[in-house]
């Protein structure tokens, strides 16, 4: 099996410290076209994980989904164009309320 972009960069991730690290496939429609994208979803308590992550991977910052903004958590959502020799690549990076110490 060759290594690919994608996998080196789960790789990277699967050694963080994380709650949650998924993966899972999803679509975007342009137009009359449908793009298949994978989707990387991180869930950490650790502000010392997910700064640098989204620095690394220019994340931006986006609302909880409904249901969810408790003023509890933080997220990131971003493109990944380094891990996409496989699929284009989103990141969702969750940073809930947590001890950091």
């Amino acid at each position: 099996m060759t290594d690919t972009a994608f996998s080196a960069v789960m790789s990277r991730l699967s050694a963080l410290d994380t709650l949650s690290l998924r993966v899972s496939q999803d679509w975007l429609a342009f137009g009359l076209d449908r793009v298949d994208v994978l989707v990387i979803d991180i869930l950490t308590v650790s502000e010392l994980t997910a700064m640098p992550l989204v620095s690394k991977y220019r994340l931006s910052a986006v609302h909880p989904d409904p249901g969810r903004d408790l003023g509890l958590t933080k997220v990131w959502t971003g493109w990944l164009g380094d891990a996409s020799d496989v699929a284009p690549v989103a990141m969702r990076l969750t940073l809930a309320a947590g001890d950091d110490g």
